[in-house]
């Protein structure tokens, strides 16, 4: 098809471009400048042959690849805004130009500026052939924007084209199943990560994936395949001494196991992966924290600065930070919902960057430009992480915190904040981090948090006089070992039932299938659905006894619960995820919740669910530790955080490497005091 041809057929809409005056002496100026500038470029001299490609443009406008030259000059110099801005001219001059689209594209979406990635793509002339490539591009700009109906549909029409071409397709079935896990098709999901590892037996993130996915649908047949899957991946990667692909968090492992080695290990490749291709910095004991003003700057990394469980839970223990010593620079990654508790979250901040659209280069950057003491890393490998970032260690001290429930494996992370219960310091060779324990409790509370008035049985289909056992965690942390001890908890105590957060139907037909193989009659199974947070607390005093899920328990829905005045029995496991539970009964006051074995686990709830006398008691005990216990004490907890930061400082300060940090006491403050 002609130039001529392809720009008669565009949409009427679109203008012509107007045509470029060129004489003759700016195009043999700008021959001559190009002719320097690859002379320059083969020789390795880019700033120089930068420079000659800047004035090629300036003498020929419309010389396409004199544009594409210097955007080449641009990326290999690191400068990544300009390097998308003169890919825009080069795409400009010609929309038909598939190459330079995907060029483009592949620049935008390397800077974090996925909106515009989009942009670019649908910009190609409608009659050129949309290549597979251009779909990934496409598809993964769509999930980093959290489109993922856009990401399925465009990850399937790159699994069309992919032919033999074995690269896009590991790429499209990748992307397909990431999709499909957020629009909840996760059984087709397990199959798009079978395919990958049958492809692949070494790829340890398909293997888990996979299994991560069948645990979301309850699919446990299907899971123990996959988990044998799993297994025989591990088996692969240890005997060939490869390392593993992974391309998913380590998180969905979390929920399958609670083997601190095994988690250790995933972990650290993880992070190796993540590391391939940078240059790590590392720790340096001479960089001492710096204070502006006076002030020790705390960063705050995540993408949860909106109605999400993290910023449920900070909101008070930010508003109590010492601002005499400290000050809170935020950044954010993730969406403007325009709620209250963003509002509240924001209103703390000495200084608020919005990151979304930020390249690694320019965020690091932007963070050492702050003089940031103290980076709070609250994503660890969870959506919208930037471990790139903190790979180039933009502070002196780097601390994971909150957001992600175990090691991440990265020796660009100093502490791990937690407590004696959920971290005790025997468990430190399973930490890359440095543990820093808390006196009371790793988690915050808000002690402002509402307490709806309580809604009615009746509205939520539950019986009026059964004993109803709640589990509220998420479907994926449901295990077949621990859904048989709840049947077995059932089967003995008649007429009680299990309200369970569940909103998928082939899920929840699932359950009521498993419930009838363990005798357990499926109506005694209540479903609920998903509801906001203010609602949900609503609900939750209409439980009677929470039954918290293993290996992986709740974590602010178990704090939401015993807030309610609800009681949570917990299994107390080796890894973090497995621990939380225990940690904030430890703080309320009552440890005795937190079991060593299922056969406490099964004894304890039958137990309190036929001694009323024992059970009130329970109640009684779980409201005056809501009242007076540190759990949810905000402000306390903030003085006892800035108190575990000046530790680390102090250390930092003193030319002395991050070091485990037990749990501060009189003893511990003397110490510190020394130091």
């Amino acid at each position: 098809m002609t130039a001529a041809t392809r720009s008669a057929s565009r949409p009427a809409s679109r203008p012509a471009a107007r045509p470029v005056t060129r004489n003759h002496a700016d195009l043999a100026l700008a021959r001559r400048l190009e002719q320097r500038g690859r002379e320059l470029l083969r020789k390795g001299q880019v700033s120089a042959a930068q420079a000659q490609f800047a004035r090629a443009v300036q003498a020929d406008p419309a010389h396409q690849l004199c544009w594409l030259l210097l955007a080449q000059c641009d990326h290999r110099l690191g400068q990544a805004g300009p390097a998308a801005e003169h890919l825009g001219r080069a795409y400009r001059l010609n929309h038909g130009d598939a190459q330079v689209c995907q060029l483009l594209a592949d620049c935008l979406l390397e800077s974090h500026r996925h909106a515009e990635a989009i942009a670019a793509l649908q910009q190609l002339d409608p009659e050129v052939e949309r290549s597979g490539h251009w779909h990934l591009a496409k598809a993964k700009a769509h999930l980093a924007l959290q489109d993922f109906e856009g990401t399925v549909r465009e990850c399937s029409a790159a699994l069309g084209k992919a032919g033999a071409d074995v690269a896009m397709r590991q790429q499209a079935l990748q992307g397909l199943g990431h999709g499909l896990m957020k629009c909840e098709g996760h059984v087709e999901a397990a199959w798009c990560y079978r395919m990958l590892l049958d492809a692949n037996p070494l790829d340890f993130g398909a293997a888990l994936s996979a299994a991560h996915a069948s645990s979301w649908a309850c699919d446990w047949d299907g899971l123990a395949g996959d988990f044998e899957r799993l297994r025989h991946c591990i088996g692969q990667v240890e005997s060939s001494g490869r390392a593993p692909v992974t391309g998913r968090s380590p998180f969905a492992l979390i929920t399958l196991t609670d083997d601190p080695g095994i988690l250790q290990w995933a972990a650290m490749h993880t992070y190796r992966e993540h590391c391939a291709g940078l240059s790590p910095v590392p720790h340096s004991r001479t960089w001492r924290v710096p204070r502006p003003n006076g002030k020790i700057r705390i960063g705050l990394l995540s993408s949860d600065f909106h109605v999400h469980a993290t910023s449920i839970l900070i909101a008070e223990c930010l508003e109590g930070m010492d601002r005499d010593q400290f000050e809170l620079y935020f950044y954010s990654g993730g969406k403007e919902d325009r709620s209250e508790l963003r509002a509240r979250v924001r209103r703390t901040a000495t200084c608020w960057v919005e990151t979304a659209d930020l390249s690694t280069p320019q965020l690091v950057a932007r963070i050492r430009d702050d003089e940031i003491g103290v980076l709070l890393d609250m994503k660890g490998y969870t959506l919208g992480a930037r471990m790139d970032v903190l790979v180039h260690r933009p502070a002196p001290l780097q601390v994971s915190w909150l957001g992600y429930p175990g090691t991440t494996g990265a020796d660009c992370l100093d502490y791990v904040v937690g407590d004696a219960v959920l971290t005790p310091l025997e468990a430190q060779p399973s930490y890359t981090e440095c543990i820093a324990q808390m006196p009371h409790c790793y988690q915050p509370n808000d002690s402002t948090r509402t307490r709806p008035p309580v809604a009615t049985r009746q509205q939520c289909g539950l019986p009026e006089d059964a004993f109803v056992f709640a589990g509220f965690n998420m479907p994926y942390k449901i295990v077949p070992e621990v859904f048989e001890a709840w049947c077995c908890i059932l089967r003995e105590t008649p007429g009680a039932v299990l309200w369970l957060l569940v909103e998928q139907e082939p899920t929840r037909l699932r359950l009521q299938a498993s419930a009838r193989r363990h005798g357990v009659d499926p109506q005694r199974l209540v479903f609920a659905p998903f509801l906001v947070p203010e609602l949900h607390r609503a609900r939750l005093p209409l439980a009677d006894l929470c039954l918290d899920t293993f290996p992986c328990g709740g974590h602010t829905t178990a704090s939401d619960a015993l807030w309610a005045g609800v009681p949570v029995l917990a299994l107390l496991g080796e890894s973090f995820a497995s621990r939380v539970a225990g940690s904030l009964l430890h703080a309320l006051g009552v440890p005795e919740l937190a079991c060593r074995d299922i056969e406490s686990y099964m004894r304890s709830a039958t137990t309190l669910a036929r001694d009323p006398a024992a059970f009130r008691a329970l109640k009684a005990k779980i409201e005056q530790g809501r009242l007076h216990s540190a759990l949810f004490d905000g402000r306390r907890f903030a003085a006892d955080f800035g108190r575990l930061l000046l530790r680390m400082v102090q250390r930092q300060d003193a030319g002395l490497p991050p070091a485990p940090l037990a749990a501060e006491t009189a003893e511990t403050d003397a110490a510190d005091a020394v130091i």
